[in-house]
């Protein structure tokens, strides 16, 4: 029983966390782009260089989709393309110092909304919360690493 209550808090937690904390409409905006273009921008951040065909595996993406993709972040100069050294059929996506710096400035504006959005709770709340939050991301850490 004690999974499926685990189970059923995160259930409960996930349309909590959309409601309270990731409306669209609070969430800072890159010009000219939209989530997805965000979420691809985060993944080459964080396995840096990937090709075309990870990105599409990798964000469940179909992979026709994810050429207009690359081609607004490039064009945007958020990203380069980059062949291969030993196989010139392999493009390699990686991220330019404008990339890096929208990623940045979006991610200080989600800690600054965050902040404002927790400011009700005392300093013992925000340490069960912190507490919390540590726990969750060892676990999301663990299962991610249980599935590659």
């Amino acid at each position: 029983m004690p999974r499926q209550d685990a189970a059923d808090q995160f259930v409960k937690l996930i349309p909590l966390i959309r409601r309270k904390l990731l409306r669209r409409s609070d969430l800072p905006q890159i010009p000219n782009l939209n989530f997805s273009h965000f979420h691809l921008l985060m993944l080459i951040e964080d396995e840096g260089a990937v090709t075309n065909g990870h990105i599409s595996e990798t964000l469940s993406i179909a992979p026709p989709n994810v050429t207009p993709l690359i081609t607004k972040l490039v064009d945007e100069g958020y990203i380069t393309r980059v062949p291969d050294e030993r196989d010139r059929r392999v493009i390699w996506n990686q991220l330019t110092e404008k990339g890096e710096l929208v990623l940045r400035e979006r991610r200080d504006s989600f800690r600054r909304l965050f902040e404002d959005r927790l400011a009700f709770l005392n300093e013992e709340e925000t340490d069960r919360l912190i507490d919390s939050l540590k726990t969750l991301t060892e676990i999301v850490e663990k299962m991610d690493k249980s599935e590659g």
